[in-house]
């Protein structure tokens, strides 16, 4: 069993909107089916992840945001949540950069062919 801690699972939400935004986008600027035809197109999708992943990261950094967050809640703040939650037992700081480099890699694949 998978055990997701804390606010890790956004990390698989932030994937599932940039594969929605790029399909839907390399099917509007191209013709309908290009994104499943081409491999760089996914490689493209996980790139953007990453770049939504940073922002989300960003965003949990934030100790105004996280103070606001514990008020709202009546909660205890969080301490270094990028580091604490976790997404597959990898912590949510590390993601960017795998999706970053595995988007890469997909790219660097398909476009050398």
């Amino acid at each position: 069993m998978i055990v997701w801690s804390g606010v890790g699972f956004f990390i698989a939400v932030l994937i599932c909107a940039a594969y929605v935004l790029c399909k839907w986008l390399f099917d509007i600027i191209w013709v309908d089916g290009y994104f499943a035809t081409h491999l760089w197109a996914t490689g493209a999708t996980f790139i953007v992840s990453a770049v939504l992943c940073t922002a989300f990261v960003y965003a949990i950094k934030q100790e105004k945001l996280l103070d606001y967050l514990a008020k709202v809640t009546q909660s205890q703040p969080m301490i270094a949540p990028e580091k604490t939650h976790k997404f597959f037992l990898i912590p949510v700081l590390y993601w960017p950069v795998i999706l970053f480099l595995f988007g890469s890699g997909i790219c660097i694949y398909d476009l050398m062919k």
